[in-house]
């Protein structure tokens, strides 16, 4: 893809910009069934001890399977008009547009068009109307090497919390920045910069760090 502005920055969504690990496992504890007698009980439980990993499915203890259908469903539900933004993602993402910098969003939401839309204005709400742009919106879970690799060899900054997405940025020629949560700390790359919020980010983009 033709880069006339490297003013640009791929970012992904969950876990970047927004805080999509807190509200669906708010939504996951908030799930009701009822038993043969009618009565209403919580199926999910957090187990305890699996709490730094990446993988849903480890957290709560259920199959992949069952735990895709649920991230599909959150995935597609009206709490994607609700997500709170990262800590103090709105200001540096704020302050990183007023000098410049335009944002290009790669994120495995949904193929859901209507909730797609969903997303689009709560970003527009948060981080203002005019700073994301080009969204790419994959299919739940989709890997992003096809969205990537239009950008391939633009050098441009890709920020990702997936260690296998921030890898997957190098293959084509990106510049990946890490954002550290528990799940990703075993990943030590020099060629992945590691940051721990958006004010480091701007500092990067600044050339003070």
């Amino acid at each position: 893809m033709p880069i006339s502005n490297n003013r640009i920055i791929l970012t992904d969504v969950d876990g970047v910009l927004l805080e999509w690990e807190h509200h669906f496992t708010k939504w996951m504890l908030q799930n009701t069934l009822f038993d043969e007698r009618g009565a209403r009980y919580h199926p999910y439980r957090l187990l305890p001890d699996k709490q730094n990993t990446y993988w849903m499915e480890e957290r709560f203890g259920i199959t992949k399977e069952e735990m895709g259908k649920k991230i599909r469903e959150f995935n597609r539900s009206a709490w994607m008009g609700t997500q709170r933004p990262m800590h103090e993602s709105q200001t540096w993402v704020k302050l990183l547009h007023a000098e410049g910098w335009t944002f290009i969003p790669i994120t495995s939401q949904t193929s859901d068009k209507p909730a797609q839309e969903l997303r689009k204005k709560r970003m527009g709400e948060l981080f203002g109307d005019h700073v994301f742009t080009n969204y790419h919106i994959l299919g739940t879970g989709a890997d992003k090497d096809s969205a990537l690799a239009e950008f391939h060899n633009t050098g441009l900054y890709w920020v990702e919390d997936k260690p296998a997405n921030a890898v997957a940025g190098l293959k084509y020629g990106l510049k990946p920045i890490l954002i550290d949560h528990p799940y990703n700390k075993d990943l030590n790359h020099e060629g992945i910069i590691r940051v721990n919020n958006w004010q480091d980010i701007h500092k990067i983009l600044s050339g003070r760090k």
